[in-house]
């Protein structure tokens, strides 16, 4: 009984009162009409009520394409339903949970069939795993007396990545040594670092003719310049970093896609990268890629990006960027920025962005450090560039 009453909305509920009164006052002052219009009241009432309650399953399927994707791009779902969207007195809505909020779905009007599939736009207003599902569907009565709604189908998993911040190169590294040497080599030249088959799109000026003479096959050379710059991008994710801010979370949001698209330029550009959040949570290291062919670190460090989120624990590590010979660090307004520049260590060409929505200067040296404020991702990445290029 309670089910039963739970499905009347508040539609159905005011007319079976009213019904109730009317049939009522009819059968006690003798008025069939009145009597005979109330009866009619609680029947509509009944009708929708039983036929919301019987109305047969639907069964609902999602493909959701693509399950990666970058923020405030396209992602569009798919939703298959198999049953009577359309029995008697009782039609079916449908709406989609996407990071807890309902999409509706608009379905095709006058189906009648079995099966019906429709597409609809999934929005990602934010980076991170977005939960898509479950599907709500709502039965509902033609003149709106009784209404359910239920939870079906599956959650999918959007992993939804940062804006691409568009950077044209990294800091320029320093000749190291050459391979197999310990030390520095100011001469031009590259090294001999390995030897792969030969591949479609793979430079015939770069063949091994004494090794492809000698294995019967075509084999080419991966070089390796001594002087390509060897990086590290640091990203502050402590939150008392972000203090000070008008709105910390979007700052924070801010330095995440400027450490993404330094990420990206680097291993796009096939040069040995490790990142590294401040508080030790998330650390990837890719390799040089002389051919710069796609490594399988790159993809799961981009991936990785979609997880980071800000820590309380405000410890600080030792040098993290020892060894390298350009590294950039990302953070906030609230941090401190001496302790920051000791913690990039003794690195050559050493860069600390700061997402200031005030800044009074966009870039300064602060004990050999070169320090660039701006009030988003985009402005920062153009006074990298500008950087890079003196």
């Amino acid at each position: 009984m309670r089910r039963t009453w739970s499905v009347v909305t508040t539609r159905g509920r005011l007319t079976a009162v009213l019904g109730g009164l009317l049939l009522a006052a009819g059968l006690s002052w003798d008025y069939p009409l009145v009597a005979a219009l109330g009866g009619a009241l609680l029947l509509v009432v009944l009708a929708e009520v039983v036929s919301v309650l019987l109305a047969s399953d639907i069964v609902v399927h999602r493909e959701v394409t693509p399950p990666v994707v970058v923020r405030h791009e396209h992602c569009e779902g798919a939703l298959h339903l198999t049953g009577r969207r359309r029995q008697g007195l009782v039609r079916v809505d449908a709406s989609d949970s996407v990071d807890g909020r309902l999409v509706p779905v608009e379905l095709p009007e006058g189906v009648r069939g079995a099966a019906v599939s429709v597409r609809y736009p999934i929005p990602t207003p934010r980076r991170g795993l977005l939960a898509v599902g479950p599907v709500h569907l709502r039965r509902y009565g033609l003149s709106g007396m009784a209404a359910t709604t239920s939870e079906v189908g599956s959650v999918d998993r959007v992993r939804v990545l940062p804006r691409r911040v568009p950077i044209a190169s990294v800091m320029p590294g320093r000749r190291r040594a050459t391979a197999g040497g310990d030390r520095s080599d100011d001469f031009g030249g590259t090294d001999l670092v390995g030897l792969h088959e030969y591949a479609m799109g793979d430079d015939l000026r770069r063949l091994h003719w004494a090794t492809s003479a000698r294995t019967g096959s075509l084999m080419v050379r991966e070089d390796a310049d001594p002087s390509e710059p060897h990086v590290c991008v640091l990203l502050d994710d402590r939150l008392s970093s972000y203090y000070g801010a008008e709105q910390p979370a979007d700052s924070f949001e801010e330095a995440v896609e400027l450490a993404a698209a330094l990420c990206r330029v680097t291993v796009d550009g096939g040069h040995p990268l490790r990142f590294r959040t401040l508080s030790g949570r998330h650390e990837v290291e890719v390799p040089g890629s002389p051919t710069r062919t796609a490594r399988r670190e790159s993809r799961e460090l981009d991936w990785l990006f979609a997880e980071v989120v800000q820590v309380t624990d405000d410890r600080e590590p030792a040098a993290v960027a020892h060894g390298y010979d350009v590294a950039a660090a990302v953070t906030g307004v609230g941090a401190d920025l001496r302790r920051l520049g000791l913690l990039l260590g003794d690195v050559p060409s050493a860069t600390v962005t700061v997402v200031d929505e005030r800044p009074a200067v966009g870039a300064e040296q602060q004990a050999g450090v070169l320090v660039l404020r701006g009030t988003t991702s985009y402005s920062l990445a153009a006074a990298w560039d500008e950087a890079a290029q003196r």
